[in-house]
């Protein structure tokens, strides 16, 4: 009798968590808990105390079955908030402001052994509506499923990160050594140089992707060789895509040993834009080339450094970027250093041009929180002085505390 009016209470329990009709299932779970508590009461007097053990234990592990039946069929949320402060000219906007910078929500569910899924919304990323109103909108930055078939081999569909270098495939801003990626994966990789020049793309895109790792080492710890191939519209995250071609992109990873990583990363796409002579077009060429190799010991040694490229001869679209970073985990603390070099040879006047010198720290508070400090400085080449777009250096200071759930 006991057991029946147990399974009343889960299912009840389960029904107000999926259907909230919270106030006739509170009476009903009362009543069953209720009446549930007097018969165990009374069974209790007449069975020996050895048996009483024995049944308690068995109701346990029957209660301990439901509950993680129940937490089975439930998503996995996760995420992290990253907030703090800002200020100085890295941007060319004089700022200084309390920043809530980022704020990312997960959730990650295993359907089966082949299925699972992620989606990843953004909900403070920046909007504008008009020239006199800002406001701060909810973004889907990945929702995707996967289809796990072997090591060698699995599949994604989607919209995901595109695998582009190693900060926007291997990297996430909660992972990231300093505050603020390169200009390599802000302007090379998170925008379309034709056709969304001045917007963010996050790196993202709609498609099918391959990807598998081959030729595991023999502590079976790592893949010598990793491989992703991509298919995508070569738009704007969420929107169909503005033209008939499909972007390419296909990245092989090198491992000669476990913690040494070296990558090839090559796009190729048409898209819709002004060629060079301002007509507009609806297929103009892009080629985008990504090289780089990471060192990275968690406990020690931290050195990346990549090279980007990108070309297009009919839309007037040459940039190139590199970076070097390097940290050392000493205890608690990972300082860092890192050279961030970027330019636009389409636009050489433009104060996108630049050399950034970062000096930060990183101090985790306990697991889960860490707070950052990166002090920047950016010097301009003499195209942009002469031009006037920007004079001297410019300097930042970023203090921020980021914290995962």
């Amino acid at each position: 009798f006991c057991q029946e009016l147990s399974r009343i209470v889960t299912i009840n329990l389960i029904y107000v968590i999926m259907k909230k009709n919270y106030l006739l299932n509170v009476l009903v779970l009362c009543c069953a808990l209720f009446v549930c508590t007097i018969a165990r009461a009374e069974s209790d007097k007449d069975e020996p105390s050895n048996t009483k053990s024995e049944v308690a234990q068995a109701n346990n592990d029957d209660l301990t079955k439901q509950v993680n039946k129940l937490l089975s069929i439930l998503p996995k949320f996760s995420g992290y908030i990253q907030t703090g402060y800002n200020w100085g000219d890295k941007n060319g906007d004089n700022r200084s402001s309390f920043q809530l910078k980022r704020m990312r929500l997960i959730i990650d569910k295993k359907v089966s052994k082949t299925f699972d899924f992620r989606a990843q919304l953004e909900c403070f990323s920046g909007s504008v509506d008009n020239s006199a109103y800002k406001k701060k909108v909810i973004t889907v930055m990945d929702a995707f499923v996967n289809a796990h078939i072997t090591d060698a081999l699995h599949f994604r569909a989607g919209q995901y990160y595109l695998p582009l270098g190693f900060e926007n495939y291997d990297i996430s801003p909660s992972t990231l050594e300093t505050v603020d990626f390169s200009n390599i994966c802000y302007r090379m990789v998170c925008r379309n140089a034709i056709s969304s020049a001045d917007l963010i793309d996050y790196g993202r895109d709609l498609g099918v992707m391959a990807y598998g790792d081959l030729f595991k080492s023999r502590d079976q710890k790592f893949s010598y060789l990793s491989y992703q191939l991509s298919l995508t519209n070569g738009y704007l995250p969420t929107l169909n895509d503005d033209n008939k071609s499909k972007d390419f992109v296909g990245r092989i990873t090198i491992r000669p040993v476990e913690k040494l990583r070296i990558i090839g990363c090559y796009n190729w796409g048409e898209y819709k834009g002004l060629n060079e002579n301002g007509d507009a077009k609806d297929y103009l060429p892009m080629n985008r080339f990504i090289t780089g190799a990471w060192y990275y010991d968690p406990n020690g040694l931290d050195v990346r450094a990549e090279y980007g490229h990108i070309q297009s001869d009919d839309a007037n679209v040459k940039e190139d970027g590199f970076y070097v970073l390097a940290a050392y985990k000493i205890g608690k603390f990972l300082p860092v250093v890192r050279y961030d070099m970027y330019r636009d040879k389409a636009a050489k006047t433009s104060a996108n041009n630049k050399d950034n010198f970062l000096l930060g720290c990183t101090y985790e508070i306990i697991k889960d929180v860490k707070f950052q400090v990166n002090y920047t400085i950016s010097a301009y080449p003499d195209k942009v002085k002469d031009a006037g777009t920007r004079t001297g250096t410019g300097n930042s200071l970023q203090i921020m505390c980021l914290l995962k759930f």
